[in-house]
């Protein structure tokens, strides 16, 4: 999600490493400026014969310059056959700018057909470093853990290590500032042992089917209209039914991307339609949808929001 807010769910500095095997864990990028590898996370699809790779790792800047995080390169491959295309990838940070004796944390994932990899990790082509994830004991979970439910409360993945729950049963829609807004749907993730993992967090896409107020600027000064106010417009031109079309959200909240020991964090998920609402004039159960993603997991499941 592009406008998704993006948020580190935790900013501990302690860069602890533990589990370590003999192969190692943390390279220098750049002068002064380490990178140390400190959870991996191999999630498989038997269903769609996916394997996704999440990691969290640790960059510190002990330079006495800054450290602008444009100038971190590397990819994510199999050192055995590094001519595996990738179907998904992500990374983020919570900072840009790594200020002299400071540390930040670096997330990301990557997606590939699963080709059987043999030795998966992080290369640095610049001093064509490799750190292998089998460095930090990488972690393994399957989609088997996944549960479907057509409740608004519900656990929606549970292991020895995670839980993951979905609450929608405070979903609210309101019409505010000329746009359509959802909100209060949450995700909960719990760290269930007493490590530091990353986390492979849910993606909710919202989905609006309905009238862009864009369409109709003659129908009155929708910014100033209450949700009262904007159900009592008539859109009908000519007796005919106004055009409804689909409609993106922009959602905000957190992602969470790792969690600390026995830590349990609930994200907070808010959509904005901008300038656009359901037809009131004929109410449709499924007008307002949020799907519940996961590639990894090989997860979706469809929300309707009550309007």
């Amino acid at each position: 999600m592009k406008k998704f807010l993006k948020i580190l769910c935790v900013f501990c500095i302690g860069f602890a490493l533990t589990g370590c095997s003999s192969k190692e864990a943390k390279t220098e990028i750049k002068d002064g400026v380490e990178f140390e590898l400190l959870d991996a996370l191999q999630v498989t699809n038997d269903t769609t014969n996916t394997v996704y790779y999440y990691f969290l790792g640790s960059l510190s800047n002990n330079s006495k310059a800054a450290y602008h995080m444009s100038e971190l390169s590397y990819k994510v491959t199999d050192q055995e056959n590094q001519d595996v295309h990738a179907i998904a990838r992500d990374q983020a940070t919570n900072m840009e700018t790594v200020p002299a004796e400071q540390s930040t944390f670096v997330y990301g994932y990557v997606g590939y057909p699963n080709n059987n990899q043999k030795n998966m990790g992080i290369y640095f082509p610049k001093n064509k470093a490799f750190l292998s994830f089998d460095s930090v004991k990488v972690r393994k979970i399957s989609d088997k853990n996944v549960t479907y439910s057509t409740e608004n409360k519900f656990t929606l993945y549970d292991d020895k290590s995670f839980q993951f729950d979905v609450d929608a049963s405070k979903m609210t829609y309101d019409f505010t500032d000329g746009n359509s807004v959802v909100q209060g749907l949450t995700i909960t993730y719990t760290n269930k042992t007493d490590k530091r993992l990353v986390v492979p967090y849910i993606t909710p896409v919202a989905t609006l089917k309905g009238i862009d107020l864009n369409d109709y600027k003659d129908r009155g000064d929708f910014k100033s209209m209450d949700l009262k106010q904007i159900k009592g417009v008539d859109f009908k031109t000519n007796d005919m039914a106004p055009k409804t079309e689909d409609i993106a959200g922009n959602a905000t909240g957190y992602q969470c991307f790792y969690l600390t020991p026995k830590q349990s964090v609930t994200c907070k998920i808010n959509f904005t339609f901008e300038h656009a609402i359901p037809d009131f004039s004929n109410y449709n159960p499924k007008a307002i949808q949020i799907d519940l993603n996961s590639a990894a997991l090989g997860y979706s499941q469809t929300i309707s929001v009550k309007y």
